[in-house]
């Protein structure tokens, strides 16, 4: 006899896939407010120490339920993104420590500012390194970016964290060829996951796009090419480009605004 699970189902089976169906969807929900927070985190429009709007006014701005942006809460607080004080709110954390042991200026763990501190940087780095890299340093990057290449084709979706340290090493050993340890050791601190985790994290959320992911391989191999032909000019345009659309990815060519913002200040009684 049929049942209302469809033709081919077992009983049952039909209602367990849209059982499943309904959690993945939900899930999705409270990602999407958590990387609202993280994307304007990214921004500058909240900072550390900053407290979030509170659990309605981010359900209504966000358009889910509230209990989605309990979840969404609770994950970025098991990341280390927020703190949640009973009675007060979830307040930003400081996630940008810099190291005791860097010397120099000291780097603000906002990925905007990493990232114009890299356009800055990077193009000097490859300017070089198309002076003085050698053949060995061209063949071990190329490995690197192959890597990258087989990680992203392979690894699970929400599972990138390999790749973005893959890139974020290509970066590092690039500028260690370039022969000036004062940039090889800043550009090193910039792309350092473990001192700027909140870039991680926004990077995460973008090469989950695969298309992405394919872009940036083909950014970093243009790069090594102009370079290992000594084509500095070509090489300071490779990254420059590069690092450009890296901003878009994170930071979008001027599209909307963040649906969160730092809460408004209360009124003293």
């Amino acid at each position: 006899m049929a049942t209302d699970d469809g033709p081919g189902e077992a009983p049952g089976e039909g209602r367990e896939r849209s059982s499943s169906s309904a959690q993945a969807g939900e899930r999705r929900r409270y990602l999407a407010v958590a990387e609202e927070v993280l994307r304007a985190v990214a921004v500058g429009t909240i900072a550390a120490g900053d407290r979030l709007p509170n659990e309605r006014e981010l359900a209504e701005r966000c358009e889910v339920s509230r209990a989605t942006v309990r979840e969404a809460m609770l994950a970025l607080e098991l990341g280390g993104v927020v703190e949640v004080r009973p009675g007060s709110g979830a307040y930003l954390t400081d996630l940008g420590v810099p190291s005791a042991n860097f010397v120099g200026p000291p780097v603000d763990s906002s990925p905007r500012e990493l990232l114009h501190a890299r356009q800055i940087i990077e193009p000097a780095v490859v300017q070089l390194c198309s002076m003085r890299i050698r053949a060995d340093d061209v063949e071990r990057l190329e490995r690197l970016v192959d890597e990258a290449q087989a990680e992203s084709e392979s690894a699970a979706p929400g599972c990138l964290d390999r790749f973005v340290a893959l890139s974020l090493a290509f970066h590092r050993e690039l500028a260690a060829c370039c022969g000036n340890s004062v940039l090889a050791g800043l550009t090193s601190h910039l792309v350092n996951a473990a001192e700027h985790p909140l870039w991680a994290l926004v990077d995460g959320i973008v090469v989950r796009n695969p298309e992405t992911r394919t872009c940036q391989l083909e950014e970093h191999r243009a790069i090594l090419r102009a370079i290992a032909r000594g084509h500095g000019a070509a090489a300071v345009a490779a990254m420059t480009t590069h690092l450009g659309a890296l901003g878009n990815r994170l930071f979008g060519p001027g599209g909307a605004p963040p649906k969160v913002s730092r809460a408004r200040r209360r009124r003293s009684a």
